[in-house]
């Protein structure tokens, strides 16, 4: 596994740094939730050296103390195209009612590449 980036107790990051196009059909991604906090996967691809914004359907069904993997499709939610993505996590914190408190922040995930 890569190095994990992480944020006010919740962490994430590709499981691993290369995928074949036609060969890999998804990219898993490990989450782990540490507190009352949503983490917002949204994916991003770098063009011409600068990230842009894939506008995908994100799961974001995490409870606190929970680790699971979340799969994105290549096909579906990576437009099927080569070249280097990660992943902008947006930590949102929930009180135990689950109604949402605040952004507690952003981090990234690791490079990955689809090749």
């Amino acid at each position: 596994m890569m190095n994990t980036a992480s944020l006010k107790g919740v962490s994430a990051n590709p499981i691993k740094a290369n995928h074949i196009l036609g060969k890999d059909k998804v990219v898993r991604i490990a989450v782990k939730n540490d507190y009352i906090a949503g983490p917002n996967l949204i994916p991003q691809r770098k063009v011409n050296g600068k990230w842009e914004t894939i506008k995908t359907i994100t799961p974001n069904s995490f409870n606190p103390g929970e680790k699971l993997f979340v799969e994105f499709s290549i096909k579906e939610s990576l437009s099927n195209k080569k070249g280097n993505y990660r992943f902008k996590m947006d930590a949102e914190r929930y009180d135990k009612q689950g109604n949402h408190v605040e952004k507690v922040g952003t981090f990234y995930t690791s490079e990955f590449h689809i090749k």
